[in-house]
């Protein structure tokens, strides 16, 4: 990418050098006469000066343009890794509190079962089954 922008740099200048000694030669070899050809080699060159200053102005613009966009754009990255770095850890502490959590239900609930069998709507937990986070 360094070697595009030294070339790019490079077409630019040639350009602008080619741009000169053209402007330059067509005022010369013009049949005008020297005061007339003066004022108009100083015409030239301020027309030149100008754009030469204007190509600037809207290539620091774009510039600017392409650096707000990407600091943006990276902004909205950190953002969005952020927000999925705090869904994993909110969806592990869920499926972990839940496993846990039943796992200590059943067995309480398995105690008091197996003490006193009146207990019919204990919540069950089958560690066989399908496990519902197996594809996080």
């Amino acid at each position: 990418m360094a070697n595009d922008n030294k070339k790019n740099k490079k077409v630019i200048k040639s350009a602008i050098f080619g741009g000169l000694v053209g402007a330059a030669m067509g005022l010369l070899l013009a049949p005008k006469s020297g005061k007339e050809l003066r004022q108009e080699l100083a015409e030239q060159t301020q027309k030149m000066g100008d754009k030469a200053i204007d190509i600037k102005d809207k290539a620091q613009s774009a510039w600017l343009n392409i650096e707000d966009k990407t600091q943006v754009t990276l902004d909205t990255g950190k953002s969005w890794l952020q927000k999925g770095k705090r869904m994993v850890s909110n969806l592990k502490t869920l499926v972990y509190e839940i496993q846990h959590g039943a796992l200590t239900k059943i067995a309480s609930d398995s105690a008091s079962d197996s003490n006193s069998n009146s207990n019919s709507n204990s919540i069950s937990y089958d560690k066989d089954s399908d496990d519902p986070t197996e594809e996080f």
